[in-house]
């Protein structure tokens, strides 16, 4: 008796392992000792997808160095650089655009692959907060910073407005993974998707460096003013946006893959030629076309309403077609 007491004091205990380590428990699994808990398997995570892992990795990649382009346009705008400022901006809104590609990428490819999961969406939405949170974040405190804020209160306004661009992205993010299942079509969001709103962030600050660079007196009195009030009302708004459930078009899903008609295609190269002619001129072009995307949301959010679609239109409707159904099935239920 006296030699199993000292057999059983010497085991490890029934929740650590020989190495001390604190096992996790399972319902299902039998135990070492008489206690009641019970040991637990540990869940191995499943076999990687490498390409769609790497694709969307490579969005953070994007989103880390255009992190590190911010920070040098930072110190290039307290060392009185503007022209490195400009310069440093554009490259970052472009590595974010390059996190957009491969973000768009990485789905496609998970889906064409059939190696799509759980690991890659909580990966996505990782990479997703870095580069379409975090980033165009801080570039609203760096873009501010160098065409506007001359005083303290005006740099708290800007980390303000940058602290709520962030937090409504990762809330975006997390309400996107609750509420999206696997048989979304993805035609539409509810609410602007966080690249969007990082394109438009972006876009903002492409059209402010090519207005630097062709508006006289953009250093003004004139337009400091106004660019005080329009990068932090931009800025909560877009980051506002995120958190609506005001309807945007995914545009990849409704119009490349899906068939379209002549008229689409026309209006497509009509597009085409506009950009083609317009090449030098680019960033206004891209600032534009964000712009018309942004407000195409709330634009078709009040179109919906004064033709009497809107949300308290919709349900009545529903319970109009549901009264009607009911009575046509109480009728033929009569007649049988």
């Amino acid at each position: 008796m006296g030699a199993a007491e000292n057999q059983q004091v010497d085991q490890p205990g029934p929740e650590s392992g020989a190495s001390g380590r604190i096992l996790r428990l399972e319902p299902g699994a039998p135990s070492t000792s008489g206690n009641t808990g019970r040991m637990r398997r540990r869940r191995r995570m499943p076999g990687l997808a490498l390409l769609p892992s790497a694709l969307t990795l490579g969005n953070a990649v994007c989103g880390l160095a255009a992190l590190m382009e911010l920070m040098h346009g930072f110190a290039a705008a307290a060392a009185g650089r503007g022209d490195e400022v400009a310069l440093r901006l554009g490259y970052a809104a472009m590595l974010v655009g390059g996190g957009m590609l491969f973000d768009a990428m990485d789905g496609k490819v998970a889906r064409m692959t059939a190696t799509t999961g759980r690991f890659g969406a909580e990966l996505d939405s990782l990479c997703d907060a870095l580069t379409f949170g975090v980033t165009p974040a801080l570039m609203i405190r760096v873009g501010g910073g160098f065409f506007f804020a001359s005083e303290a209160y005006d740099s708290k306004i800007l980390w303000a407005v940058a602290s709520l661009y962030a937090c409504c992205a990762i809330l975006r993010l997390a309400r996107f993974n609750v509420e999206t299942g696997e048989d979304d079509d993805h035609t539409t969001f509810s609410g602007l998707p966080s690249p969007a709103a990082a394109a438009t962030i972006c876009a903002m600050f492409l059209g402010l460096t090519w207005m630097r660079e062709n508006v006289a007196d953009m250093d003004g009195v004139f337009w400091r003013w106004v660019l005080r009030v329009l990068i932090p009302g931009v800025g909560a708004l877009v980051g506002l946006m995120m958190v609506t459930r005001i309807r945007y078009v995914h545009v990849f899903n409704r119009f490349v893959s899906r068939k379209q008609s002549l008229r689409t295609l026309v209006v497509i190269l009509l597009v085409g030629a506009v950009v083609v002619i317009f090449a030098d001129h680019w960033r206004l072009l891209v600032t534009i076309a964000m712009l018309g995307y942004f407000l195409s949301g709330p634009i078709y959010y009040l179109y919906r309403i004064m033709r009497g679609r809107g949300l308290l239109g919709r349900r009545m409707a529903v319970a109009e077609r549901i009264r009607l159904r009911e009575e046509r099935n109480r009728k033929a239920a009569t007649k049988d």
